[in-house]
Order: C-alpha cells, then structure tokens, then sequence
C-alpha cells in the first residue's frame, strides 16, 4: 500500500512538472509615463481634503469622477471606489489604495478592459495659510513615440484643469 501511495505521488509529480514546463510566460517591456503638477491653493488642509473626498464636491473638481453615482460617495477609507471614465471613454473603477487624512491619497485606475495600468497620488502641504497640492499620475502606455508624447500633453494640460477645478471648489468653502 505505501509503495503504491509513493509511485502515484512520483507520478502526480512528474506529470505537474511536464505540464509547468509546457508553460510559457510572456514577458514585455511597457513603457510608464509620469507626470507631476502642483498648485497652492488659499484653503487650509483639512478644507482642501474635504473637497477632495466629499461626493458631490469631487464630481466637480475630477473630470473622470463625474459619474452620478459618485455624488453620493464619501472618500474615508482603503478600498473605498468611485466610477470613473477616463478623457479617451474608458470606463472603469477608481480604488482607494492609500490614504492618511488631510495629507494624501492614492487610488489605482482599473479600466473595464484592462488596457492600460494608471495610478494617481495627491499629496497636500500645508503653506503658510493655504495648501500646496501635488498631483502625480503614473501610467502605461504602449502608443508610438508620437503619440506617447501627445497623450502625455493632454494628461498635463487635464491635469492643471482639475487641478484649477479643485482650487476654485475649496477656496469657495
């Protein structure tokens, strides 16, 4: 019995290493764009952070958040998630993956496709009486040089726009 035991486990093992072998992972360099913007906005932290996160002020600040259904959603914790749909109609989830209050928050873009990998952080800083926010945006993008180069124009010139939105929102407060 023992001996049938130990060549039904040698052959188990013999053929799940016949078939991880057949396997054959594809590996592919992608190139990620990075890109950085600030503002100094006339509101204090914990005002520019309640904008940030409150529904119905984030739907106007965030272009890619104005779905109806994020109107309702108060951004508190990890795992926390919004809809969104990206300048190129790509819709998808926005999911919480980071966030200590009043200071930052980062949240990773999962597009319904799978087309592409983006995260954003947004850092604040308090300055004198008002805050400088830090926007960063990183993402994948396997386009040719030209395009690359213009998808990176228009994620700057989005980015300074919401950036601008979110300054008009919190010094209104």
């Amino acid at each position: 019995m023992l001996r049938r035991i130990v060549m039904m486990a040698v052959t188990i093992s013999v053929t799940l290493l016949t078939l991880a072998g057949s396997s054959r992972a594809e590996l592919k360099q992608v190139p990620v764009a990075r890109i950085h913007a600030q503002l100094l906005v006339d509101a204090a932290p914990a005002a520019v952070w309640t904008t940030l996160t409150t529904g119905k002020n984030l739907v106007t600040w965030c272009p890619v958040w104005k779905n109806a259904a994020n109107v309702k959603v108060t951004i508190a914790k990890v795992g926390d998630v919004l809809d969104f749909t990206d300048q190129w109609g790509n819709g998808g989830r926005s999911v919480v993956t980071y966030l200590v209050r009043n200071k930052e928050i980062r949240v990773a873009h999962e597009p319904n496709d799978g087309s592409y990998m983006c995260q954003a952080k947004i850092t604040l800083e308090p300055s004198g009486a008002g805050t400088t926010v830090h926007y960063t945006e990183q993402y994948t993008d396997e386009s040719a040089t030209k395009d690359f180069e213009a998808t990176a124009q228009k994620m700057q010139s989005d980015m300074d726009q919401t950036l601008a939105s979110l300054k008009r929102s919190a010094e209104k407060k």
